[in-house]
């Protein structure tokens, strides 16, 4: 099963001072002890800018940004997908439509139904109210 990895669980797996941390980092653990089953973690390229930048530039913590950048493209456990014309044009249907949602958050909705993923690791709620399934 391939779960969608947004900005905001990877956040709050990393940031122990993140309200939802102790939760991520219980996804995380029992994920990695095969209790929650998950092939891979699908995420894109605007989720690790996301990521990357709040890490840096909100937390300014540069050599963690990078090493959770080298983290994420180093995975075999997590694919990057970049957005084509396709999904670019589902998630600026969904941006137009929505006054509450990012174009980032968007464009994973967008992925994710292309994808046919329907669960996401996330702390976001707005991935439940697209009728995303969230991991527990």
């Amino acid at each position: 099963m391939n779960v969608f990895l947004d900005t905001s669980a990877i956040v709050a797996v990393i940031n122990t001072r993140d309200a939802s941390h102790a939760e991520a980092a219980d996804v995380m653990s029992r994920i990695l002890r095969r209790e929650i089953p998950l092939t891979r973690f699908v995420t894109t390229e605007y989720v690790l800018n996301e990521t990357l930048t709040f890490i840096n530039c909100t937390l300014k913590r540069h050599e963690l940004a990078v090493s959770t950048g080298e983290a994420i493209l180093n995975s075999n456990f997590i694919e990057i997908f970049r957005i084509d014309d396709e999904v670019f044009r589902r998630s600026w249907e969904l941006f137009r439509r929505s006054e509450e949602l990012s174009f980032a958050d968007c464009a994973s909705f967008a992925l994710m139904e292309h994808l046919g993923i329907d669960q996401a690791f996330t702390m976001d709620d707005h991935f439940r109210r697209m009728g995303f399934k969230l991991l527990p």
